[in-house]
């Protein structure tokens, strides 16, 4: 018996390292929307915000027109929305000198929450079990928790061996590149799923009080070390509507709770019209490029007035 539990124990250690060199040979970019970002160092400038920030606000172009160094922790309405767990998960991302810069990208979602979750006077808040919440490491490469705790798809798509319909290269500054070929019949498509999806989500939802509270003291924190953004990234025309529907009152909101926090309110609708998506909601990356400079020389202009 005794025998028996050695070899055991000799082929499970085998198996796990054998495992651990799989995953160090192939885990990196092009993992999933999230690996890389855990792998990379704790930053002193952040990006936050939801798949529209991930995808939308690229820091190489920041950096460029700003001069700034950014690492962009965003990840989607359903990981990251507002509240206390996500504002925990940045903190820990964050290097805590003064002089940052940060970016709050805000839409309705992230500043909402299932109605079904909103029962009674509590709130339940889903994120806070999923990635980035649920992490304690968040700069170790190769990132064996996060690929133990959130990995989500299987063995054959890390190795590269099962294709994805289309590539993707999460940068080392967070910047989520979706290799899409350019198609606006595509993005068309895309764009009607994605406003189905969407019409059917919207009576689910409702503005979350706690979330508000959850903004405003991430805020309040970001704000002791620098310079705080508000922004909203376009979107398309179909999503803005969607978006007005919902939440009629949002940009207002956002307005007063900026001036209340004496922050800037960047919102740049006025360019929904003028570029391109991939289903509507989220940035083509020539387009993401294009504002991000835009972004960038806006907050430059505001850092040196």
């Amino acid at each position: 018996m005794k025998r028996f539990l050695i070899r055991i124990a000799i082929w499970g250690a085998l198996l796990a390292v054998t495992f651990g060199i799989v995953i160090a040979y192939h885990a990196g970019p092009r993992t999933d929307y999230f690996y890389n970002r855990f792998t990379q160092p704790k930053a002193r400038n952040l990006i936050l915000g939801s798949s529209r920030a991930a995808q939308g606000i690229n820091p190489a172009e920041l950096d460029e027109e700003g001069s700034v160094e950014f690492f962009n922790y965003s990840f989607t309405n359903y990981n990251s929305p507002y509240g206390q767990c996500y504002f925990a998960a940045a903190k820990k991302k964050f290097l805590e000198k003064n002089g940052a810069v940060t970016i709050l990208e805000v839409n309705p979602f992230t500043l909402s929450n299932y109605r079904k979750n909103m029962k009674g006077d509590e709130e339940i808040f889903e994120e806070c079990e999923t990635a980035p919440s649920n992490m304690w490491m968040i700069d170790a490469d190769p990132n064996f928790e996060y690929i133990i705790r959130n990995y989500s798809d299987d063995l054959r798509t890390l190795t590269g061996i099962k294709p994805r319909p289309y590539a993707i290269y999460l940068h080392d500054d967070g910047w989520l590149e979706i290799e899409m070929p350019f198609d606006t019949a595509y993005f068309k498509e895309n764009t009607e799923d994605k406003v189905r999806n969407y019409n059917e989500l919207v009576p689910k939802m409702k503005p979350s009080t706690e979330r508000w509270k959850a903004l405003n003291e991430t805020v309040a924190y970001f704000k002791k070390y620098g310079e705080v953004f508000l922004v909203r990234v376009p979107v398309s025309p179909e999503m803005e509507e969607i978006e007005k529907n919902y939440y009629p009152s949002f940009d207002s909101d956002v307005m007063a709770f900026a001036n209340g926090n004496s922050i800037e309110f960047l919102n740049y609708f006025d360019l929904n019209d003028s570029l391109y998506f991939t289903d509507g909601n989220h940035l083509h990356r020539e387009s993401a490029r294009r504002f991000s400079k835009i972004l960038g020389e806006d907050i430059k202009t505001s850092l040196h007035q």
